[in-house]
């Protein structure tokens, strides 16, 4: 399932299906309506990609209390 992230402080949730998501840092789950989560969140597709391919990264997230920032952001390389 996809990673989102939460718009307003860029905590990443997993969306766990069925309107339900699951705070990666916290650990806590909640529902949340659909009308809501698209004005709430937002997907971040590299995120989703490294969370599903290597698993760990979910246990990184937790541990260091990682935020995930907005895939428009500029990004100097």
């Amino acid at each position: 399932m996809a990673i989102v992230r939460k718009i307003s402080n860029d905590v990443p949730y997993r969306y766990l299906g069925n309107n339900r998501y699951r705070n990666l840092i916290t650990g806590v789950e909640g529902e949340v309506s659909e009308e809501i989560a698209s004005k709430v969140f937002k997907i971040n597709l590299d995120a989703t990609y490294f969370c599903e391919n290597y698993p760990q990264v979910e246990l990184l997230i937790k541990k260091l209390g990682l935020k995930i920032e907005p895939n428009d952001i500029p990004r100097n390389i």
